[in-house]
């Protein structure tokens, strides 16, 4: 008996040691101390680190962290150049075109300028149909009646509830959309216009709705005191100090800006100025910032003198302008570009910044330069990759060239 007794004592003592389990040691980080390291990583880390935890999940997907990293160097070092084009006749054949993260500009051995190549060809689900605008890392599509938005970085989209309107009808060709930010109620709004003409293509009536991104998100009437009159928009709208402006046709021969507050929802009619002369569909034109204001330019003398003309808003709610500024450009640069199938002029999304490029894109070596107004100088040329197999029938292309950030903002649907 004592003999099985400790024969028996001696398993359970043996039991007993192999389930010893050792204590397992957790590292904690405060949440503070979380939210000051995160905002340092780049882009692609902070989307894998999603991984991690619910925690880290529900930090990194905050809108209280995406702010803190869109104010951050993480945020300004992914700084890309990016630009679109699309088939005129064609909408569905579209190309998304940028540069790399990390490439190195090279220098013009012609004029000392930097060279960029947007080589990279973004293919992604979601980017298709028109391209509205881009704003903090984040991409706005319009496929008929529907306005997609997209996350270039996390290559998350979202496709927006499709916009009925109440009095308008067939406004399946008749809309225009325009992505921006409330800064004050850290707001995401999709501004739409959609209108109805008369046989006489006068502008018989508008309508003008908002969508505030977010779960759940509609499509509301905009909340200003004082009916715009109706108008039709007619060029690509800009935002300066979260205010869009964009040209506008009232009734059938005006041609006026229109302004729309993203805070306040408000809209003021702008008069042009009258020594321009300027109509929206015969004139070179188009509106820029300047110096963080308003300005419109003209450039039907540019393959004669090589300049064009300014005119700066001075007071937006009294239709005040300054005197024209004429601006001498480079000869060389706007002559040789004018006189291959003529010249077209867009503001890009920074101050006194144009780009210039012919009308007939190049699609075996499509070519733009950015020239600075204020500076007096040429900034940037801009090389793109050889567009021949997507554009190889196409003859009107639609292009638009913007520089961006990174984000990491989750959509929510």
């Amino acid at each position: 008996m004592r003999f099985s007794f400790r024969l028996a004592a001696g398993k359970r003592e043996r039991k007993r040691r192999r389930t010893v389990v050792k204590p397992e040691w957790k590292i904690f980080i405060p949440e503070n101390v979380l939210m000051e390291i995160l905002p340092r990583l780049p882009a692609k880390s902070l989307m894998r680190f999603k991984c991690v935890s619910k925690l880290w999940y529900s930090l990194i997907s905050s809108r209280y962290l995406t702010n803190i990293f869109h104010k951050s160097s993480s945020s300004t070092q992914g700084r890309r150049l990016f630009m679109s084009l699309v088939d005129k006749e064609m909408n569905y054949n579209y190309a998304l075109v940028s540069s790399s993260r990390d490439s190195v500009p090279v220098i013009s051995p012609y004029d000392s300028v930097p060279v960029f190549d947007l080589d990279q060809y973004l293919d992604m689900p979601g980017i298709e149909g028109c391209f509205v605008n881009a704003l903090r890392g984040l991409v706005c599509f319009r496929i008929g009646t529907r306005v997609r938005i997209c996350n270039l970085t996390t290559r998350q989209h979202v496709t927006l509830p499709i916009l009925r309107p109440i009095t308008v009808a067939k406004p399946i060709d008749n809309v225009w959309n325009y992505f921006g930010h409330d800064p004050v109620h850290d707001e995401y709004k999709v501004f739409s216009t959609v209108w109805e003409m008369s046989e006489e293509e006068r502008v018989v009536r508008s309508e003008h709705h908002v969508l505030v991104l977010g779960p759940e998100a509609s499509w509301r009437n905009t909340q200003n005191t004082i009916t715009p009159p109706p108008h039709r928009p007619y060029s690509q709208g800009i935002s300066i100090n979260n205010v869009l402006y964009y040209g506008a046709w009232v009734d059938k021969n005006r041609c006026v800006v229109m302004s729309f507050d993203m805070r306040s929802e408000e809209f003021t009619l702008i008069e042009l100025p009258l020594e321009a002369g300027i109509v929206w569909n015969t004139s070179p034109a188009n509106l820029m910032n300047y110096k963080g204001k308003l300005a419109v330019f003209e450039y039907s003398s540019i393959l004669n003198s090589g300049s064009m003309d300014l005119w700066v808003v001075k007071d937006a709610g009294k239709s005040q302008w300054s005197n024209k500024k004429t601006i001498d450009l480079p000869i060389f640069q706007t002559r040789s570009l004018a006189m291959s199938n003529g010249v077209l002029i867009h503001a890009t999304n920074h101050s006194c910044e144009i780009r210039l490029s012919t009308k007939e894109i190049n699609i075996h070596n499509p070519h733009s330069v950015i020239y600075d107004l204020e500076k007096n100088k040429i900034t940037r040329h801009i090389q793109v990759m050889n567009l021949f197999d997507s554009f190889c029938i196409c003859k009107f292309l639609d292009v638009t060239f913007w520089d961006d950030i990174e984000s990491i903002m989750y959509l929510e649907t």
